[in-house]
């Protein structure tokens, strides 16, 4: 029979051989050191996996916007979908000054059934709501989702130049059948897009922007350089677009350059072809009358 005290140190005993000594502090700060150089290991992998999955969310929406595209196109004797009518509808809805948007009015929405809110198929998940000024929100109203529209625009300025929003200089220009395009899976018809209204390039006025505006502006004298594309390289420097052909990919700068640093906008490319106005050179160009 065991005395109290024996007791006492066979439970000391077992206590040293099968659970062994606490920690000393020095150890729990090797412990803690380790497991901080392991997520700081793992954080930048995390990142990127949810980067890559923001990405292809995107490429999801924008295959889908492709899509709508061409049905529009085989319902319409091939010719691409307009940007805008002239008054207040565009090809992402219809715009009402009291009640905000309804995208039932607009182009698409025959094809691509999606309300203009947060997550649809009309937000990059790069861009979401509230990361971007409302471009379609008339000035005098307060902020509301009802003002959403589109982060991705659509390339009516080389393909429906007659209904793009730049007619009273463009409208002469031919409205492009999809079938007739030469090289369709080097002419973009949605890209992600954002646009800074700040010229100097930081990046202090930005907004979204449902149209994909090129490099260069034609002017009756010439091209002159657009200072506020649209195009915008939120995929870790890249950016979604989806083809006439109906096929995606993700493009870095190739001879273009950022306009606004701060937000990656700028254009793939140092001019018009391939990828915004493939035509671009043929456009009729008048001199200027010398003084």
């Amino acid at each position: 029979m065991l005395f109290n005290s024996d007791y006492r140190k066979l439970l000391r005993g077992k206590s040293n051989s099968c659970f062994g000594v606490g920690f000393t502090l020095i150890e729990l700060l090797v412990v803690i050191s380790i497991i901080g150089l392991v997520l700081s290991i793992m954080l930048p992998a995390l990142n990127r996996a949810k980067s890559n999955a923001r990405r292809a969310a995107c490429m999801s929406n924008l295959r889908q916007l492709g899509f709508a595209f061409l049905l529009y196109a085989m319902d319409f004797d091939d010719y691409a979908m307009p940007t805008y009518d002239g008054s207040d509808t565009y090809w992402w809805g219809r715009r009402l000054l009291a009640d905000g948007i309804d995208p039932t009015k607009g182009f698409i929405w025959p094809y691509l059934k999606s309300e203009l809110k947060t997550k649809s198929v009309y937000e990059c998940p790069e861009q979401p709501y509230g990361s971007y000024g409302l471009q379609g929100k008339p000035a005098v109203e307060p902020d509301d989702q009802k003002w959403i529209t589109s982060t991705y625009g659509y390339n009516g300025y080389y393909l429906c130049p007659p209904q793009s929003g730049w007619e009273s200089i463009i409208g002469f220009r031919p409205w492009q059948k999809i079938t007739t395009i030469q090289n369709p899976g080097r002419v973009i018809a949605f890209a992600d897009t954002l646009i800074d209204l700040d010229v100097t390039g930081t990046g202090s006025i930005i907004k979204n922007t449902a149209l994909l505006d090129p490099p260069y502006w034609y002017e009756r004298t010439g091209w002159e350089e657009n200072l506020s594309p649209t195009t915008c390289f939120r995929h870790n420097e890249t950016t979604n677009a989806v083809f006439v052909d109906g096929h995606c990919e993700s493009m870095k700068l190739e001879d273009g350059k950022y306009t606004s640093p701060a937000a990656k906008i700028g254009s793939i490319t140092a001019h018009n072809g391939p990828y915004y106005v493939p035509d671009y050179k043929s456009w009729p160009i008048k001199r200027r009358r010398r003084q």
